[in-house]
């Protein structure tokens, strides 16, 4: 299965389950090694953070397999869609494939890659790892209004004063990211 209909089955699942309150997401992100910072975040957003925490333990437990990230396909869409204006969390999910290959001496054989990074073929000490280098697009922060801006700063662990002027918190937040 690919990584955007994992994902967007687990959410319409949470969004029609009443017993998926953010309290209990939270708690199921805690017990896949996310940490929500700001317990006070938009729903959507909490919800798109712990999902991708899952399913990464999944895949790393061995519940899901995921072969690809589906871009571009009707469910990515429909996750960016549902997130709406909302900051869309980059996946941390590692999807490894054994890539096979022939070298010059007539050699085949492969080698796990991720599609995130590229194939080395140094044969020494083959060491895959995983960084997101990707960094997050910032949204609009003049169409937010104060609380929606003080909240999106707590998920990022940035503290606001709602007292000021929307116009210096924007000065504040983008000086502190």
């Amino acid at each position: 299965m690919n990584y955007a209909d994992l994902k967007w089955s687990i959410i319409q699942e949470w969004n029609s389950d009443a017993k998926f309150s953010n309290e209990y997401l939270i708690e199921m992100g805690v017990e896949a090694g996310v940490e929500i910072k700001n317990v006070r975040a938009d729903r959507k957003s909490i919800i798109a953070k712990i999902s991708d925490g899952v399913i990464s333990a999944g895949v790393e437990s061995g519940e899901y397999e995921v072969d690809s990230m589906g871009e571009g396909s009707d469910n990515d869409l429909n996750f960016k869609r549902y997130m709406g204006d909302l900051t869309i969390p980059a996946p941390s999910v590692n999807i490894e494939h054994e890539h096979e290959h022939e070298h010059d001496d007539g050699t085949v054989h492969s080698h796990p890659h991720s599609h995130d990074e590229e194939h080395s073929h140094d044969h020494e000490e083959e060491v895959y790892t995983y960084e997101d280098e990707e960094e997050e697009e910032l949204p609009d922060f003049k169409k937010m209004t104060k609380k929606v801006l003080d909240d999106w700063a707590l998920e990022r662990g940035i503290e606001l004063d709602r007292r000021q002027t929307k116009a210096n918190m924007i000065k504040e937040l983008n000086k502190k990211l």
